[in-house]
């Protein structure tokens, strides 16, 4: 472990407004586990006895920002900087600090530094759970309290790849049914927090150990109305094709140049693009559960999966263009697993592909190489074929077309209209396939279809 007080003392933002900061005014929460562990945290906790908005006016005008309530009710204000971090001044949730601290979720974030004093304050045994590697719960009426602690625990266990205590997970087993009450904001924030770690895998594995999988997935999902912890098919078909996903994203440079900078981009505020498909792929996985369960091997077809999973997001309150991805993917995931299994695919195949999976191309090769991989198929050569001919044949023809709607209106004596789109995609067809290469051979190709 890292040298607190160093740490504290080192921090630029802390150094910056240390001055301004009253006695009884203590650094608390993640930031304290975060510089423990090494890590510049980006968002930094403050409790004070002092007169909260006073002392943010205080801090933010040396800042240059604003302060602003994040809750009023709970007395937080928060103060953003420009680094794109943010301070949080709040008052405290008891008689004193100890009392605030063991009224928090995991022990983990129940340490605070007296900035005053130089002491350090860790009444549930923090230090030690944190140099040990165990996430734990403070207690039952602290869960109870606020039952998306049950996933902000499994968060945690993710993101630091630390081991969930059982007696943890034994109060997530009996209480996880109260995050029924909880916002689904709140639910999808921390499902995504997960999910942006190299760990996605895990996250699915706890929320099945722990019974949350049945409180989160509906059965229109799974497929049964409770999934037992111990249900085969979902160790042997949808974990599988979780922890192959996890291993591509990690690799994707290597099979697909370029793919990973595609991958880190946000679909929406806070969920970037491997996030998304972390969760798609154990939709898939699920799918595939579903069909080994059912007896004759029948289940819904892509579409109506993917239907089911679009609602799902929805009521998570996924954006539209989130929604979107994650069914396209579901929805794709047959026709791009069929395209990368033909060993001979011809460009036309690629190019058709590539005009339909555009906005979701890595995603979706990746998404079918981690179903083929987790049933010990290998399809990795043509993915790697399909990626370099989408960066290189298709988006070249995409830059520089040969024709435009105009040339087709005054060659064929033509007004606007659907049928002109049609007749680019078919020049543009004979183009993927060699059939013409230049300008003038595409309107000779376009006089033919006059004739």
């Amino acid at each position: 472990m890292h040298d607190l007080s160093r740490c504290v003392s080192n921090n630029p933002f802390i150094r910056r407004i240390s001055d301004l900061l009253p006695e009884g005014t203590y650094l608390v929460g993640g930031c304290i586990r975060d510089m423990l562990l090494g890590r510049d945290p980006l968002d930094l906790d403050l409790v004070t006895y002092a007169d909260i908005e006073e002392l943010a006016g205080y801090i933010a005008s040396r800042v240059h920002s604003r302060p602003f309530w994040m809750d009023e009710k709970r007395g937080v204000m928060r103060i953003s900087v420009k680094d794109g971090g943010s301070l949080d001044i709040s008052k405290p949730k008891g008689r004193d600090i100890e009392e605030d601290l063991i009224s928090r979720d995991l022990t983990i974030n129940a340490m605070a530094y007296d900035l005053s004093k130089g002491l350090f304050f860790d009444p549930a045994e923090g230090l030690k759970d944190l140099f040990q590697g165990v996430i734990r719960i403070i207690s039952e009426r602290n869960l109870t309290d606020d039952p998306l602690r049950a996933l902000r625990a499994i968060r945690f266990s993710v993101t630091l790849d630390y081991a969930l205590e059982e007696g943890t997970s034994r109060l997530i087993r009996k209480h996880g049914g109260l995050l029924k009450a909880v916002s689904p904001e709140r639910i999808k924030y921390e499902i995504f927090r997960a999910l942006d770690s190299v760990h996605g895998a895990k996250f699915f594995r706890l929320l099945i150990w722990t019974g949350l999988i049945n409180v989160l997935f509906p059965e229109a999902l799974t497929g049964v109305q409770s999934v037992h912890r111990f249900w085969q098919p979902i160790f042997s078909l949808a974990l599988p094709v979780s922890l192959e996903t996890d291993g591509l994203i990690y690799a994707a440079d290597a099979l697909m140049p370029g793919s990973s900078a595609v991958l880190d981009l946000e679909q929406e505020h806070r969920v970037k693009r491997a996030s998304l498909l972390r969760f798609t792929a154990f939709l898939l996985g699920l799918r595939e559960a579903r069909k080994e369960r059912d007896a004759g091997g029948r289940a819904e077809d892509g579409d109506s999966y993917a239907d089911l999973a679009a609602g799902f997001c929805s009521t998570l309150r996924f954006s539209s263009p989130s929604t979107r991805m994650v069914r396209s993917l579901l929805a794709k995931a047959d026709s791009t697993r069929a395209l990368l299994s033909q060993s001979d695919a011809n460009s036309l195949g690629r190019y058709r592909f590539c005009e339909e999976a555009s906005d979701i191309l890595p995603e979706s090769l990746l998404l079918s190489l981690a179903w083929a991989q987790s049933r010990n198929v290998v399809l990795r050569q043509e993915a790697s074929a399909v990626w370099e001919y989408y960066r290189t044949a298709y988006l070249e023809q995409k830059r520089t077309p040969l024709v435009t709607g105009r040339d087709i209106m005054r060659i064929l004596k033509s007004p606007s209209g659907p049928h002109v789109g049609g007749i680019l995609r078919q020049i543009e067809e004979a183009r993927a396939q060699g059939l013409v290469q230049t300008r003038r051979e595409a309107l000779e190709y376009l006089q033919g279809i006059a004739l």
